[in-house]
């Protein structure tokens, strides 16, 4: 009889800063709970269990008892509780203070509410860089686990006898040590079979392929994945639970307990040294690097917006910590208790599942988006505060490209404004609000787009695809897995595929031959109508910034073939006001338009493109209270269009609300003098 083979487990489970209640419950009522109460039916099945830092602070105010069985499973040593950063933070995207810091308030958690350190740490989507093991070795993690793939690159120096290679998996088995700068730490290399089969194969297979792995030597095999596809992911709340997969796979593994086990990470780790040692590049799971282009950092290229939330994220953090390192906070412990308040708004500023897009909505759901601007805009505020600075213009590099960008800022309102980008504005950040006015998104291909375009699809043949193998339904209902799955949530989906020539952002300047059509608008089809789409500007303080006190001014000039164009951005320290200014010189085209995108939903403007003739105002408000009036002056013909896009959720492609456009759009005088000039005034007040 061979040797033993130790399964090791890791069930993550999440919900992100900003979710909705009524999905932290379903997630509840179909995975974590109906999970757990297996668990404890099968009291010799041993794992590890994660559960990120917003959602066991849902768990203690709605499921506390949730939470005291989760404690009776570590005290009799069944599970163990894995760290990770308090807010699941991507490691790699923040600094090494607040990583630090994360995990440090994780690990204290799990101590006081559970009774023992952790020692093993969930790794953000597994987003893995050659620094890490310093990070984590330091913070008093000893281990933590990658899928196998990312091994791939050290595959002739790692033990030809743990190594399996079957068609269209390669497995690694045991775990590995790797250091950087001498810091150490523990890999373990989790199975993409596993996460592909489980629970989306009858178990038999399972325990078959675990079997073969008996050998002369004991042998290690980790399984970590999301506790989600456990009855949440769709259609397997039915198959795991009502059907009983999961009851049978707890029992198939007691059954087997004379060659087959399961263990903690922790108690593996104690008794077993490390079968080699590894050094990885960056990488993470397989599906990851399909949707980053290989490397996670490439979303903040692909999608500027994210890029926008991650440095406004990391300036954050930069002035949290030099003001907490400074003597004149030290002294204060008023000043202590509001930096300590925005260490936690920045730490719920750093979840990370608004910052990128795969299977899931992620990036593509603006409520995420909104929930981190939220935090991020708390934290910097009761930063500045602490810091005692008042209403100013600055310059600084708002998306880390290098340039500079402008920046006013008073105590209820930040402006940021993109000279590069034709004096546009990127960034208007209500204090009181915690809302980013502009915190839109750029309708883009993604690459699921293609199967919306494909002309017919073949109806589904009798066996469910997985993981490039055909399982066999018989003797249940075998749902797929999400990343096999192909649907919609609506019929003609595919008629709502727009794209975009520019990032939706506000006070964007183009010229006309003639005027548009509203449609035109709505396709993003008017492009080639359009003289010119603005250009690099050139910006000052204005010069009597110095003298006025009730507001901070920003001037942008720009050169046309005869004139220029001006631009004038006042933002009013005294109250929620922001002004914009346009004027040419010597203008010699017969249209003008500026445009302005929106993050405000406004249930009249939700669904329907429009138009007003000779609009003097407009208004925007929300259920929740928040209310935008514009003031045009002179008059303009006004299209308001909706913009939506077209996403990938784990239930199927959906269209999702961004955003609100308008255009404002005026016919130039026939009869202008040489040195004639024109200007439009667009005055915001929020209230």
């Amino acid at each position: 009889m061979g040797a033993p083979v130790t399964l090791l487990m890791a069930i993550h489970c999440h919900q992100p800063i900003g979710n909705f209640g009524f999905v932290f419950e379903e997630a509840y009522a179909k995975a974590y709970n109906p999970f757990l109460r297996a668990l404890e039916r099968h009291p010799r099945i041993r794992l590890a269990l994660h559960y990120s830092g917003c959602l066991l602070d849902w768990l203690a105010a709605h499921r506390p008892t949730f939470l005291e069985r989760v404690n009776a499973l570590t005290r009799r040593g069944q599970a163990e509780l894995l760290a990770s950063g308090y807010y699941e933070p991507i490691l790699p995207m923040i600094p090494e203070t607040d990583r630090q810091g994360q995990i440090a308030q994780m690990r204290d958690l799990l101590r006081r509410r559970f009774g023992a350190p952790a020692e093993g740490l969930w790794l953000t989507e597994r987003i893995w860089e050659p620094d890490l093991p310093g990070t984590l070795s330091r913070a008093g993690i000893r281990y933590t686990m990658l899928d196998t793939n990312q091994f791939a690159a050290a595959r002739p120096w790692l033990p030809g006898g743990l190594q399996v290679q079957d068609e269209p998996f390669w497995d690694l088995f045991g775990s590995y040590a790797t250091d950087y700068a001498g810091d150490s730490v523990r890999l373990f290399p989790a199975s993409k079979r596993l996460r592909y089969w489980l629970p989306f194969q009858p178990v038999e297979r399972t325990i078959e392929w675990l079997k073969r792995r008996r050998c002369e030597e004991p042998v290690a095999v980790t399984f970590a994945d999301d506790g989600e596809k456990f009855g949440l992911w769709p259609k397997t709340y039915q198959w795991v639970y009502e059907e009983g997969w999961l009851d049978h796979f707890f029992t198939a593994l007691e059954r087997e307990g004379e060659w087959l086990q399961t263990a903690t990470f922790r108690d593996y780790a104690a008794a077993h040294a490390p079968d080699g040692r590894v050094y990885l590049p960056g990488g993470s799971y397989e599906e990851m690097l399909e949707w980053s282009g290989g490397q996670f950092r490439n979303f903040f290229t692909k999608y500027p917006e994210a890029n926008a939330m991650q440095q406004k994220m990391l300036r954050v953090s930069r002035s949290l910590t030099a003001l907490r390192k400074s003597r004149r906070h030290s002294a204060l412990r008023t000043r202590h208790s509001a930096l300590e308040k925005a260490r936690q708004e920045l730490y719920a500023g750093q979840c990370n599942c608004a910052y990128w897009h795969g299977v899931f909505g992620g990036l593509y759901l603006s409520h995420l988006r909104r929930a981190v601007y939220g935090h991020l805009i708390a934290a910097e505020a009761l930063v500045d505060r602490a810091a005692g600075g008042g209403a100013a213009v600055s310059a600084l590099d708002a998306d880390g490209d290098g340039q500079p960008e402008a920046s006013l800022k008073t105590a209820s309102m930040q402006v940021v404004v993109d000279p590069a980008e034709g004096g546009t504005i990127t960034e208007w950040s209500l204090v009181r609000q915690r809302v980013n006015l502009l915190d839109t998104l750029t309708r883009r291909p993604e690459r699921y787009h293609d199967k919306l375009n494909a002309k017919a699809q073949q109806a589904p043949p009798p066996t469910a695809l997985v993981g490039g193998q055909a399982a066999a339904v018989s003797g249940g209902n075998v749902p797929a897995s999400i990343h096999d799955l192909v649907g919609t949530k609506e019929d003609n989906l595919a008629s709502r595929l727009l794209y975009d020539d520019h990032r939706r952002s506000a006070f964007h300047d183009y010229a006309f031959a003639q005027r548009p059509a509203l449609q035109e608008v709505v396709r993003s089809t008017w492009g080639e109508r359009r003289l010119w789409t603005g250009g690099r500007c050139d910006w000052e303080r204005s010069p009597k910034a110095a003298r006025a006190k009730d507001a901070l001014t920003v001037l942008l000039t720009r050169p046309l073939a005869e004139g220029r164009v001006r631009k004038t951005i006042r933002l009013a320290t005294g109250r929620p006001v922001l002004e914009c200014r346009y004027e040419i010189e010597r203008p010699s085209v017969p249209v003008i338009g500026l445009e302005f995108n929106l993050s405000v939903r406004d249930p009249r403007y939700l669904s329907q493109a429009g138009a007003l003739e000779a609009a003097s105002a407009f208004e925007l408000r929300e259920e929740g209270g928040l209310s935008l009036r514009l003031a045009i002056d002179p008059p303009a013909t006004l299209y308001h269009v909706p913009v939506e896009t077209v996403s990938e959720s784990e239930e199927g492609l959906e269209r999702t609300y961004q955003g609100l456009c308008l255009v404002c759009l005026w016919d130039l005088p026939a009869n202008r003098g040489h040195d004639a000039s024109w200007a439009a005034r667009l005055t915001w007040t929020v209230s």
